[in-house]
């Protein structure tokens, strides 16, 4: 008899990381199902849908493999061998580096969190490599995450912060696009709009809330600075900022010296004055002091000018200030709604109607992602949206953007493991000092360049985590040959894919059905934070599948860390997580839909007074959000947003721009080897406007190949109204499984990888985001690629 159970649990594919329920008869499961109630549970994607599909793939690795071929000779053959012969030899290679060079001479690749199953175990990966002293972590996060997560915090002094959707008036998705990236999120903005939230989308493609939006600001890649200083501007002219705010919370107040650009201090102009005391004016031009240290008003800051000029003595000489804000005002200035249209691409009348609705709303929520993170001006990207949001004083309000979570967790992704010698040591550092490598988050070409060029010193060894660096990364030729250089390699992972395919042992990784998972909030909502769930093994491993949780903590033993990774005893790491919180797993065993904290998290976290009754501002330098960055400034980068422009000189050879955007068929090189979802995308598509298709002789779904001054790949034509006709859009990741992955050219496994084509000698000066977004390019029609 047949025995059909359903137990709650979560998809952990994406973000979304969606509730469900797993069907399973007779240990195998059959499907994934919504789980009402759960607070991403009540829609599933179709990659969520094909769970079986993937679980049970004939190409699924069962056991540990053993290259027996040489690198770059052609085909790539293996033998299988043993857990204990593959870690043992894993865990000889290691020391032996980390004892004769050093630990940060290996190097890891670890995928995205935000978009594969490692969600479940990354901060156990992370916890190994920094407990092994390595502060080379290729991360990708310079190209995902690390704007709205990091360089949020030189304005906020925490990240984007969770939209609070159930409570706002105005939405805004800014390079976002939850359809196709975020299903739970996306059940959240349509709740929202039902209640009649009004929407702003910026986005040069017409995604379904493009169409949707009260108003959609079809903006160029790589312009999005532009445009945000010009909404920017608008709002500071016409009144429609939050001025309360703005004087309140903000540095806007604070007065900045013309002559070093710093701000202007009590030591500065009288003997034995405070370096930790700024100045504002107040009527008249009166001084007024604010110790930042203290994170108070020394003086009534009732009258405190936010647009102010002042005259300042200095060593006895004057010295020209103006207000943090006021030097933020004239660097918007200069972007009239005229020019942003110009180099923008967004209409005047469109752009004044933006303004419009972000200074009516009281309550506006906001997500901005890669469609921002993927450039290289990214990081002052990233401030001059954040700017422009805190200028209507929603940050941390009801109805906006709250930061925070439900309850503290105890960190066990080991940031505290790493030495500051060690950190110092990571590649790209000392060229991007407040970039991504000051926590050992490193990228894929400085990785290639320590183990080809061996600068700033050699990298011996690569351990990747799932990544499949070669479609995944720009710079293909380049990581091929490091690859093939590399003394040793590893990689985890469900399938072989062609970066697989260099590795000296590849060891084979449980889905997420086959193991644990702990999940301490599901952020698709403000509410969904509250929720911790431990997500139960559904069924038993295929083959001897391993997760990667069980694989760090079993090589951290063999390499002497046994008391860094809690005696071997993955539930006492749990315990240690869950503690803060009063949580345990017995508990979350015991209750597998998950449990709801009490309580909320809490509304402008900022104004909470201490028992003196002083506020406890912004976690930056100044206590207040920060719309003037000194420290951006003592690093020589600019403290307001400055353009300083991103897309490249105009070539007549490469009249177009190719940008790139996902869809919800795939998380970025994944599930192409999934035959139900290469039925909902058979080949990559580039989409084309029908004028720029008809101008190149193009039809809709011809072949196409599509050329940069760096590389080219090849695509079928997609024609989509309402796109800008300079503009094609590609999806990054696409590989052929199916193809000989000995075979190169259109035919190939990587003839569709559209980072071939990707420029990267230009990149963000702080974070190293690289323009995977915008690109010169050409499109011509070609004859469908020999099968």
């Amino acid at each position: 008899m047949n025995d059909v159970t359903r137990t709650p649990a979560y998809c952990a594919q994406c973000r979304s990381r969606c509730g469900c329920n797993a069907v399973i008869e007779n240990g195998r499961i059959l499907a994934i199902e919504p789980l009402p109630g759960h607070p991403s549970g009540e829609k599933l994607c179709p990659k969520g849908k094909a769970t079986p599909e993937l679980v049970y793939h004939p190409d699924r690795l069962t056991t540990p493999l053993r290259r027996t071929s040489p690198k770059g000779a052609g085909r790539t053959t293996w033998e299988p061998i043993s857990w204990d012969e593959a870690l043992a030899t894993i865990a000889e290679r290691m020391a032996g580096i980390r004892d004769r060079h050093g630990p940060e001479q290996v190097a890891f690749s670890v995928t995205t969190p935000s978009g594969t199953q490692i969600s479940d175990g990354i901060a156990w990966v992370e916890r190994f490599i920094r407990g092994f002293g390595s502060p080379n972590m290729i991360y990708s996060t310079e190209i995902c995450n690390w704007h709205k997560d990091v360089a949020s915090k030189f304005t906020y002094g925490w990240d984007i912060g969770t939209p609070d959707f159930a409570e706002s008036e105005l939405i805004v998705l800014w390079g976002h696009n939850p359809t196709a990236t975020w299903l739970a999120r996306s059940v959240e903005v349509q709740k929202a709009m039902k209640r009649g939230a009004r929407l702003l989308v910026v986005d040069p493609r017409p995604t379904l809330y493009a169409r949707r939006a009260d108003c959609w600001l079809r903006v160029r890649p790589g312009t999005d600075q532009v445009l945000a200083l010009g909404l920017a501007n608008l709002l500071i002219g016409d009144g429609g900022i939050d001025a309360d705010f703005v004087r309140e919370w903000t540095n806007g107040p604070m007065l900045v010296r013309s002559d070093t650009g710093a701000f202007l201090r009590q030591s500065d102009i009288s003997a034995g004055g405070s370096p930790d005391v700024l100045l504002a004016a107040g009527p008249g031009g009166t001084p007024l002091r604010y110790d930042a240290a203290a994170r108070r008003w020394l003086d009534d800051p009732g009258t405190v000018e936010l647009d102010a000029a002042y005259i300042a003595n200095v060593g006895a000489r004057d010295v020209a200030c103006r207000s943090a804000f006021g030097v933020f005002a004239d660097t918007a200035s200069a972007w009239t709604p005229e020019r942003v249209e110009a180099i923008t691409g967004v209409p005047t009348e469109a752009l004044r109607a933006a303004a419009a609705l972000l200074a009516q709303s009281k309550a506006t929520s906001y997500y901005a992602w890669n469609g921002v993170g993927q450039s290289t001006t990214a990081s002052q990207t990233d401030r001059a949206i954040s700017i422009l949001y805190s200028l209507t004083g929603c940050y941390g309000r009801k109805g906006g953007n709250v930061p925070g979570v439900a309850a503290p967790f105890a960190d066990i992704s080991g940031h505290d493991l790493l030495t500051d010698e060690q950190r110092a040591k990571a590649v790209g550092l000392d060229e991007r000092p407040l970039g991504p490598g000051r926590t050992g988050w490193v990228t894929g070409r400085d990785v290639y360049r320590a183990i080809l060029d061996g600068e700033p010193y050699p990298v011996r060894m690569l351990f990747s985590f799932g990544t499949n660096l070669l479609v995944s990364q720009p710079d293909t030729d380049r990581a091929r040959e490091a690859f093939e250089r590399l003394e040793f390699h590893v990689h985890t992972d469900f399938f072989l894919n062609p970066s697989a395919e260099y590795a000296d042992i590849v060891l084979p990784v449980s889905t997420s059905w086959e193991r644990e998972g702990l999940r301490t909030g599901f952020d698709a909502s403000l509410q969904g934070l509250r929720r911790v769930q431990l997500r139960p093994a559904v069924i038993e491993p295929v083959g001897e599948a391993r997760s990667d949780t069980d694989i760090v903590i079993d090589l951290a033993l063999r390499l002497g860390m046994s008391e860094t990774f809690f005696g071997g005893d993955a539930d006492r790491g749990h315990d240690h997580a869950l503690a803060p919180a009063g949580l345990t797993v017995e508990q979350l065993r015991a209750s597998p839909e998950g449990i709801d904290l009490p309580g909320s998290v809490p509304y402008r976290p900022y104004a909470r007074a201490d028992g003196a009754g002083v506020p406890a501002g912004f976690p930056t330098p100044t206590g207040r959000l920060e719309i003037y960055s000194e420290r951006l400034l003592e690093h020589g980068y600019a403290p307001v947003p400055e353009v300083s422009g991103d897309a490249a000189d105009p070539d007549p050879d490469f009249p177009l721009t190719v940008s790139c955007a996902k869809v919800v068929a795939f998380c970025h090189s994944q599930h192409r080897n999934l035959a139900s979802l290469r039925r909902l995308m058979p080949d990559p598509m580039l989409e084309m406007s029908a004028e720029s298709a008809a101008e190149r002789g193009i039809a809709d779904n011809d072949w196409v190949k599509v050329a940069t001054r760096t590389g080219s790949f090849v695509a079928r034509c997609r024609i989509v109204r309402d796109l800008e006709p300079a503009i094609v859009f590609a999806q990054h990741g696409w590989w052929f499984p199916e193809a000989d992955q000995a075979n190169g050219g259109t035919a190939g496994p990587r003839a569709a990888n559209m980072n071939q084509a990707v420029d990267t000698s230009r990149s963000d000066p702080i974070s190293g985001s690289i323009p995977l977004r915008a690109t010169p390019c050409q499109v011509e029609r070609m004859d469908a690629p020999a099968s």
